[in-house]
């Protein structure tokens, strides 16, 4: 037992890396289920998340030292974004956190253009501590009606519509390079 909770545990903190969103719900079915405790999942996902955040900021500061990846992709416009991006960096990670899409390139955007790390972390670490609390709330709560619901059943419930949802968004985003 003590061993699949300690599975469990890293798994939420890696999940965040692929899905943030995925990782809360298998979170608070974890606890709904009495596999895991709340402060253990808390821990793993905050973590998770954190980390996650840094990496991609720490991505776009080590393409910000490529050449070819310089001349590739700075010009006149991406050059007014820093200034922009540098000015609203704490809007920008909020809006970030909650639109679905805009965290990767904008937290890369951050590591590129040298924005402060400090700033950029310690905004992410204040932004997870606010966000998980809520979301992984609700997402307690809605896991608690889905098992009391359908039982054993309820990782079904939750994690297909959220799967086919992933799944047409990736479509989409297919589809949209394709026709540009």
């Amino acid at each position: 037992m003590a061993g699949s909770s300690v599975a469990q545990a890293m798994a939420l903190y890696l999940i965040p890396f692929l899905h943030e969103d995925m990782a809360i719900v298998a979170a608070a079915l974890l606890v709904a289920q009495h596999q895991l405790p709340l402060g253990v999942v808390a821990i793993s996902l905050c973590a998770g998340m954190v980390s996650r955040d840094i990496i991609l900021y720490g991505l776009g500061a080590a393409a910000r030292r490529s050449g070819f990846a310089r001349r590739l992709l700075i010009g006149p416009r991406v050059e007014r974004l820093a200034s922009w991006l540098g000015g609203n960096m704490t809007k920008v990670i909020v809006v970030s956190r909650l639109v679905p899409g805009l965290m990767f390139p904008a937290y890369i955007a951050c590591g590129w253009f040298g924005l402060p790390f400090v700033r950029f972390a310690l905004t992410s670490i204040a932004i997870t501590a606010v966000y998980l609390p809520v979301i992984l709330g609700l997402a307690l709560f809605f896991g608690h009606a889905a098992i009391a619901w359908v039982g054993g059943w309820a990782w079904l419930a939750v994690i297909a519509p959220l799967a086919v949802a992933l799944l047409w968004r990736t479509r989409m985003a297919y589809r949209n390079r394709r026709a540009t």
